[in-house]
């Protein structure tokens, strides 16, 4: 099962984003990470291709899950 996120803390089930397994790993790192990450870092943190990562954070931001701040990128969990 994939798990649930929701962008604003408490929110409607149906309004949550379902996250793969790689998804859920980058948000993580994003989350878990007081500062801005960047591209970089982001792969050598999870060894993805880079194309991978790209569609994963852009769909990460289209969700608002993820926001590009100076180039870097920023978890959006529950802030």
């Amino acid at each position: 099962m994939m798990p649930l996120v929701c962008a604003g803390g408490n929110c409607d089930p149906s309004e949550c984003v379902e996250l793969t397994n790689r998804e859920s790993l980058v948000c993580g790192i994003l989350c878990q990470s007081r500062e801005p990450v960047s591209f970089t870092r982001l792969k050598e943190a999870t060894d993805f291709h880079q194309e991978v990562l790209s569609r994963i954070v852009r769909r990460l931001a289209l969700h608002g899950l993820v926001r590009k701040v100076d180039g870097k990128y920023l978890g959006e969990c529950g802030r």
